[in-house]
Order: structure tokens, then sequence, then C-alpha cells
């Protein structure tokens, strides 16, 4: 999907009172549902719910207003925070965003954009915390100071959550998930801190080793799905058991005090929502849990046929190797855009077996897995190891809401500082093995570099006719477009140049979401009719990218005379045989046949690790060597922006450009550079940028709520290790 990339700028608004917890959310509003529900709206011009693309947001004109209330009955401090866009505004036109908590006797502004900030496309986020009375509603009110009809305010992404309470994220004892709790009946009647779900204890001691098979169900009933955000009515759907996680089986083997899964990438199960992904975790022993050992496994659920991916923890007691007590499970984070939710509540676990088959290997593969990890600190000693660095650029509130970031990172000189993982009670306790969706970094990693491996095994491969290898695009008159054509977006098939347009019917018109690839195919093909000739316009599409997959796959087919996995073939081994990668980032979404054709244009997940290594291997002036072996040294100096004679093609206008499944972003006038200096960057839906600068640095990060600035990393960057040679 169109990544929102015209929203990459300096932003210039301050947030306040951010958190390292993403907080509980007690009123959302993305005007999704098209209604104005309980907003009251008057002034002079109009106001209205309106849609560009797939998205609706609230539009004021001229001086018009609206406003809502909240009454709190025991939440003493919140946080509100919304995201403006604007049009048309000069002189002393504002788009004014305040809060009142005395009935509207005073209001206290905290958010405005004036004229030099309304493109009409880019989001400037703004956020404040105030305290508030059970006594008093808290009033929230948004207003244009416009004189003439097309002075114009979009407000969207309205969210009010209680800041997050001192006993969810303060050291001290176990509150809740106490032994006597899990062996007891209770329910658990709200979610927890995260940190309940980690080790507590430091007089801690090394567990007894651990192996077998374990089953993992949740009754219906004993569980509570609250849901936060939910664009497209999920929670009203007929999808079974949505608001439980699937049940499992899982082969598991200790080391010291890890606890491996047999399997630690995408599984797909038989439950109507929901895929799985289970990660390494931990056993240990607590004092407090007398002769019992307790365990912790980190899940996480992908939506079927999609990238959503919500993150939990599993917790129980073992004793003697056998279940000793219920498990409970919470998931209270997510990289998901339109559908966010709490998840909480008990299940049964069981021993099904007490012998893993390969116990050795599953070791070995995790330990070396381990092994050939970037060295990684936490952020916190970014600052400390390179004092020059302006480490509050990274992660910055004043570029991505702090409610809707899961966790970001830097790579310099060869070490990952990673942040913590956020949710709405507390931090993630095992971040390294957070499972991170890609969405369309999929394009420059699956796409983009599975062309590049596909050239170097066989020249001439990215001139190769798509018509040639792909029967339903023959069919349809692809003639004269080839793979390159297709990686590019630039087929010069397409209904409106307009972007998102075109992305947006695809996802009416069935294309994503037909988990057939007959469906797939025949969509991708015959959707868009022929405009002009391929390889003048760009216009985003991710089926251009389905198709390249196809055409990919058909082609390594002859050349190998079988039917070899484009994935493995083209992107998982090279990777892993450079960089190795973890055993979460070697699946990838598929369709839900027998043909399994893998999706190119999203679908991969990843932890931290890997995307800090793919990011930092294509940092520098070049990509690395080995990359350039596997890859191509000419494709790679094209894709990332290293070949001044070809830039690729404005993506849709410059300052963007898109180039070999990269996309580019002109930062010359951000930093006074004396000529163009396009950095290159992958980027995924909802809030996902991974940007490798020329300088050797990465700057990654994963977030959901539409965000994609980060041009003040940059300069930051440039600022410690100069990216161009000033003017």
């Amino acid at each position: 999907m169109f990544e929102g990339l015209l929203r990459l700028a300096l932003v210039a608004i301050m947030l306040v009172g951010t958190s390292s917890a993403r907080a509980q959310v007690l009123f959302v509003d993305d005007f999704q549902d098209g209604d104005l529900n309980g907003w009251r709206t008057g002034g002079r011009g109009n106001v209205q719910v309106t849609s560009y693309g797939t998205n609706r947001s609230l539009q004021l004109t001229r001086a018009s207003y609206a406003s809502i209330g909240l009454q709190l009955t025991d939440t003493p401090r919140v946080r509100i925070s919304l995201s403006f866009a604007a049009l048309d505004l000069e002189g002393n036109d504002a788009c004014v965003a305040e809060t009142s908590v005395d009935g509207g006797e005073t209001w206290n502004e905290f958010h405005r954009i004036e004229d030099g900030s309304d493109d009409s496309l880019t989001l400037y986020p703004g956020a404040t915390e105030t305290d508030v009375s059970a006594d008093t509603p808290l009033l929230l009110r948004i207003r244009i100071n416009g004189n003439g009809d097309n002075d114009t305010c979009w407000v969207d992404n309205v969210q009010i959550s209680a800041v997050t309470r001192r006993d969810l994220i303060s050291v001290g004892p176990r509150q809740k998930l106490t032994a006597n709790f899990l062996r007891s009946g209770e329910a658990l009647s709200r979610p927890v801190a995260m940190r309940e779900f980690g080790p507590i204890d430091p007089e801690q001691s090394s567990p007894s080793a651990f192996e077998g098979r374990l089953s993992f169900s949740v009754a219906r009933g004993a569980g509570t799905y609250a849901p936060l955000r939910d664009r497209f009515g999920f929670a009203a759907s007929s999808l079974a058991r949505l608001g439980y996680p699937p049940s499992f089986s899982v082969d598991l083997v200790s080391d010291g005090e890890l606890l491996i899964p047999h399997t630690r990438a995408l599984q797909v199960t038989d439950h109507a929502a929901w895929d799985l992904i289970l990660s390494a975790g931990r056993i240990w022993r607590e004092r407090a849990d007398g002769d019992a050992l307790r365990a912790a496994i980190p899940f996480a659920l992908q939506e079927k046929n999609a990238n959503c991916t919500h993150n939990g923890i599993i917790t129980f007691l073992i004793r003697n190797g056998v279940p000793a007590s219920r498990a409970a499970y919470q998931i209270s984070s997510e990289t998901c855009a339109y559908h966010q939710f709490d998840m909480w509540g008990m299940g049964t676990i069981s021993r099904i077996s007490e012998q893993v088959d390969d116990k050795d290997g599953i070791i070995a593969g995790y330990r070396q897995e381990r092994r050939r990890r970037l060295p990684t600190k936490p952020l916190s000693e970014l600052g400390q190891d390179h004092p020059t660095l302006d480490t509050d650029a990274f992660g910055s509130p004043q570029d991505i809401s702090p409610d809707h970031l899961t966790t970001f990172g830097v790579v310099v000189d060869g070490v990952h500082y990673q942040s913590p993982c956020f949710t709405r009670y507390g931090d993630y306790p095992f971040c390294e093995e957070m499972a991170l969706p890609s969405y369309s970094t999929s394009k420059s990693i699956f796409a983009g570099l599975g062309l590049m491996r596909l050239e170097q095994l066989y020249p001439g491969s990215s001139d190769e006719m798509i018509a040639d290898h792909v029967s339903a695009c023959r069919r349809a008159g692809w003639s004269g477009i080839t793979f390159d054509h297709a990686l590019n977006m630039a087929t010069g098939r397409y209904k409106k140049k307009m972007p998102d347009a075109d992305e947006s019917a695809a996802v009416r018109d069935g294309f994503f979401l037909s988990p057939l690839h007959k469906v797939k195919i025949e969509r991708a093909c015959e959707v868009y009719p022929r405009r002009e000739r391929p390889g003048r316009t760009f216009v985003y599409h991710t089926s251009d990218h389905y198709v390249l997959g196809a055409a990919m796959r058909a082609f390594l087919a002859q050349k190998t005379a079988s039917d070899a996995d484009i994935h493995r073939t083209l992107v998982v081994e090279p990777l892993d045989q450079l960089l190795g990668l973890s055993d979460t980032a070697t699946a990838t979404r598929r369709t839900a046949d027998d043909r399994a054709q893998p999706y190119v244009g999203w679908g991969l997940t990843f932890l931290s690790d890997d995307i800090a290594k793919i990011g930092s291997s294509l940092s520098g002036t070049s990509a690395s060597t080995g990359m350039q072996q596997l890859f191509g040294r000419e494709a790679l100096a094209t894709a990332l922006q290293q070949n001044p004679d070809d830039r690729g093609l404005p993506a849709p206008a410059k300052p963007i450009g898109y180039s070999n499944g990269f996309w580019a972003y002109d930062v010359a006038s951000a930093l006074s550079c004396q000529s163009p200096q396009p950095i290159p960057f992958m980027s995924g839906y909802g809030g996902i940028s991974v940007v490798p600068m020329p300088n050797g640095l990465t700057y990654y990060y994963f977030s959901d709520n539409e965000e994609f600035s980060w041009v003040r990393a940059v300069a930051a960057a440039d600022h410690f290790r100069p990216i161009c040679k000033v003017r």
C-alpha cells in the first residue's frame, strides 16, 4: 500500500509528556466510520468527514469548530493526541487544538499549524498531558481560524489515553501473576504490567533442563478482547474466536535460561482470524515460586492474509517438567494501523511428550543465530558512546506519536543501539525477540534484492518480458513490460496517477482480500488499463510486485528445471549466508492454496536484529562487499542513489524517487547540501521506515499511526558525521 511518503518533513511541533509505555486508550476516533459520533460542531464554515483514498478524516473550513467531552471517574491524568493537515492557510490562519478541564471557562492550546505547513498532505502530530477531575468533563476542541471558504484543516487520529499508572511500570515484587494466582481459579480481570511476564526476582538460580512438547488452549469465555482501533469493523465480524489466540502445540527445549521453540517462523493455523509466531523465551526459578520453574514464551498473532502483527507473552509454572499451573497470556501492543486491541486471559497448558526430536540441533541453531547478531546495546548508551550525536532526534515524538511507536534503533559502527519495545502496559520484556512486520519494506528486501539476485545468477533476467512468463498478463496485453518495469512500478498500466488512488482501488476490488493465487494474479494483470509506454511513469501498485514474483518464479523454474522457491533461493539463502537471519525472517506470507505463491510486495516478518543488519549492510558510500557480490554492484548502486546518472523515477514527484525497489528522499534542502543528496530508504504501511545513510549510520522505526518522518534523524546524523558538502 502507498506508504504516506509525502508526509516526510521536518515537523515543527514539540510533543509534551512522552512516556516509554503505551497508555491505556480511553477514547479514539479516526473517523473511518464516517460519523461524527459525540462531536458538537459550530462556527462559520463546514464540518464534515471527507475521504482521501481509503482514509477518512474530519474536515473544517473557514472558522468552524468541533468539540467533544469525556467524563472520567478514576483517571487523574490523561494524554491527548491528534494530527493536523491543512490547505490554503495564509496570514493569521491556523488549525488549533485545545483542551479545557473547567467546563470551558478556560482553554489551553496544545497544537497549532499555520501557513507553511499547509500542503494538504503532511500530517503534523501534536499531544499534551493534563490532570483531570472526576467532577468535571475533559473537553477537547478543534477549530480553524480562517477567513475564507478555501481555508481548510483536517484532523485525524484523535486519541485520549490514561497516563500509565505507576504500579504498572514500577519495580518491586510481582503484583498479580504470582504462583498462588497462577495456581488458583481466579480470573485475570484486567491487563497487568508486561514486566510481570518476565523475570523479576533478582535472586534467580539456573533452572533444571526442560524438554518436551506442550499444548496451549483458551476456553471460550476465559479471556477478554478489548478493541481500541477497529477501522474495518473486525470486532463486529463473523470471524470465529477473534478475541482468543489459536490453540497450538510446540516442542520446547531449554538452553540455560533460554526456552527455545522448535519453530520460530510464521505458522499458518486453522484459526479463522490468526496465524502464529512463537519466539524464544525464558525458563527460570524465582524464590517466591517454591520448587516450581517459571516459563515465558513470547508470541505474536498475525492477521490471516495480511501483515498486521500483535505481540504478547504466555507465562506459566512447571514442576518436575510438568505444567503446574494455568497459563496467563496478554497482548498489549501491535504494529497495525487499522486494528489495535488488548487481549488477555487464562489458558490451559499441558505436556504431550517428554522428548523433542533434534533437541541438539534446535539448541545449536539458536546459539548460532544469537552469535551472528550484531553487538547490541540499550539506546540509552548511544549518547554515552557518541556524545556529539543528538540522540533525541531518533524516535522523536516530534516525528512519531509515542503511543504508536513499537520500537526503533540506530546502528553506528557495527553496534546496534535499540530502544525498548513499548506497550500500553510497560516495556516488553523480550524486546530482542519481538516479531516485527515488514509490510512494504518487502518491496525492497524481497522484490528489489530478489530481482537483483536473479540478475546475478542469470544475467539479462531483468529484461525478461512479464508476458512470456505469466499467462494471465499475456492475455491482458502486457507486451513490452519487463521484470525491471514491474519492479519499478512503471508498467505504463494504471487508472490514475494520483498517489494512493489505484492502490486503494486494489483493496476494494479483491486483489488484497483474496487468499488465492488465481484471483490475485488475474486481478493484478487485468485491473489497470494500458496508458503509456512502460518505463516512463511511477504509479504505486503492490500488484506489480506480485506479478513480478509470479514471473520470477516461472523464469527460475525454467532455468533450474524445478519449482524452486524464489523467497528461499533469491532472498533467504543469500542474506543468511552473508548476515545471518533469524528463524522468524525465513518465512513469508503466501497464498492459501497448493501453489503457495509468495506475496513479494508485503508479508515478511523480522526481528530487530534482522532489520539492523540488512539496513547497515546497505549504508555507507556503497553497499558492503558481500552485498555487492550477491546482489550486484551496479544494481545496488542505482537502488541506493549512488549513481548520479540514474536516480530512478520521481515517485510521484521530486524530492521523492523510486529505484530498483527502494525509495529515495532528497535532503539537500534540509541539510543545505551543495548538490542533490537523495537518501535511500525502505518504507512499510502504517509507519515503518528503514534508512541506510551514506555516512554509515542506519536508523529504523516501527510504528502504526501513518507517520513517516525521519529527516530530523538524518540531520542529526549529518551533524555527527557529514553526509554532504554544505553550500
